[in-house]
């Protein structure tokens, strides 16, 4: 009794051992998934094109785009079922620092591709190529391809695309990038359509561990949310009051900053303490100098026309050929603009480094920062006021950290919303309209 029982349990135990082995040499692999497929690069992003084209359709209407009605979201969710693009999923894309680029789209049916291919034939000189058993389209003077898959369709454009190419059409199930890894799992932006990740090494000279932003847009333009996470502390803080200019309707450009730098005036091993100074190295500014003798203010506003009276010696000659010197007024039209900084009893140390360094001069009774027009000065408690023209602009209560640029007619504007120990949360807001003019779109 005992023999059956042991040689029933020998041939159970091999029976399991052979159906467990079997499992390994037999199973049938796991195709892999999108995210398996992806390159790094210096910015990553994902993107859910039907949902995107909602949040953007206000937009596209009230400035009464001619691509609007091509981009909703019930053409091209019809577009997608069409062709076998499956809008519904997310995309990914990764771009490189010089320009290069790359998305990765699901299908549903690949055999709708080739429908799409054969209607881009006759708008563009596509042509179809082989490397290796994985066929491609491309566009030579555009350096644009395309490549597809059963379930996958891959663009890219740039210089690269072959590597690349092997990585995407070569991947294995589990083969996510370790970049890609961390970005999917950030819960910063979670619910957003359009959320950009920056892997770009150049984030790693300031200790950056996290650099991610978010689309948003109403009618009048768009805005990109924006989150920055440091490996170490951010000594520095927002300040809770403070003094600021004014803003005019003319002010184009506008430099508010308000922070409490005390602590980061102790830690000169810091990432951004290091970065700046080499920074300010480049241009012969003073950074430690300044940094002593400043209070946390500084506020530059830029904007307008002023006209300031310049006396100057005009030698004139008579009629014996005699040298006269007659005293001569003229008016020149410069920049409007104005800068204060609070600083403390370091203050007139730093000043005097900056006329060392010819910075700052005197010069016609005022004063010049480098080839600045000619600056009166004023000195009101811990704050030193340079400006143009013949009052100083008005100084109001404020305390927001906020950049205003005009480049090319658009004000782009960019506001600290607010900081923790190792973040800063902001905003970046563009308004489309002026773009839209200058490309010749409306």
């Amino acid at each position: 009794m005992y023999r059956k029982f042991l040689t029933l349990v020998m041939i159970a135990g091999a029976l399991a051992l052979i159906l467990f082995v079997k499992s390994f040499l037999f199973a049938v692999p796991k195709s892999p998934r999108l995210i398996d497929r992806l390159p790094t690069a210096d910015f990553l992003a994902k993107a859910n094109i039907l949902e995107l084209a909602k949040e953007t359709n206000s937009l596209l209407q009230y400035n009464k785009l001619s691509i609007r009605d091509f981009t909703t979201y019930e053409f091209l969710l019809g577009q997608g079922k069409q062709y076998g693009l499956d809008l519904e999923q997310d995309a990914y894309l990764f771009a490189q620092e010089n320009g290069d680029w790359g998305a990765l789209l699901k299908l549903t049916d690949s055999s709708k591709v080739q429908l799409g291919i054969e209607r881009l034939k006759k708008y563009a000189e596509l042509q179809d190529s082989v490397i290796g058993s994985t066929t491609f389209y491309y566009i030579k003077k555009e350096k644009s391809y395309l490549h597809y898959g059963k379930d996958y369709a891959f663009i890219y454009q740039g210089a690269q695309f072959e590597k690349i190419l092997n990585q995407v059409a070569s991947a294995h199930y589990g083969d996510l990038h370790q970049d890609w890894d961390i970005f999917l799992k950030q819960k910063q932006f979670k619910n957003e359509h359009l959320v950009i990740y920056a892997n770009w090494p150049k984030l790693r000279n300031y200790n950056i561990q996290t650099a991610m932003f978010a689309h948003d847009s109403d009618s009048l333009g768009f805005k990109l949310k924006s989150y920055v996470k440091k490996k170490t502390p951010l000594y520095f803080s927002l300040k809770r009051d403070g003094l600021t200019y004014h803003t005019m309707p003319q002010t184009d450009r506008l430099i508010d900053v308000h922070l409490d730098i005390r602590e980061f005036k102790q830690h000169p091993e810091d990432s951004v303490y290091i970065q700046l100074a080499k920074l300010s190295r480049k241009v012969g500014f003073p950074f430690e100098r300044f940094l002593k003798a400043w209070n946390g203010d500084l506020v530059y506003q830029q904007g307008g026309f002023q006209v300031q009276e310049t006396r100057y010696i005009e030698t004139l000659l008579d009629e014996d050929f005699n040298e006269t010197e007659v005293e001569r007024v003229r008016y020149d039209t410069v920049p409007a603009f104005s800068v204060f900084a609070s600083l403390n009893r370091m203050g007139p140390l730093f000043i005097s480094k900056l006329a060392q360094k010819g910075l700052l001069r005197e010069d016609e009774g005022g004063y010049r920062f480098l080839f600045s027009p000619l600056l009166r000065f004023n000195k009101i408690g811990p704050f030193y006021q340079y400006y143009t023209g013949d009052l100083p602009p008005r100084i109001i209560k404020g305390h927001d950290n906020q950049v205003l640029w005009k480049h090319k007619g658009t004000n782009y504007y960019f506001r600290i919303e607010r900081m923790t120990r190792y973040e800063v949360f902001g905003t970046l807001q563009v308004p489309v309209r002026s773009l839209l003019r200058r490309n010749k779109l409306i």
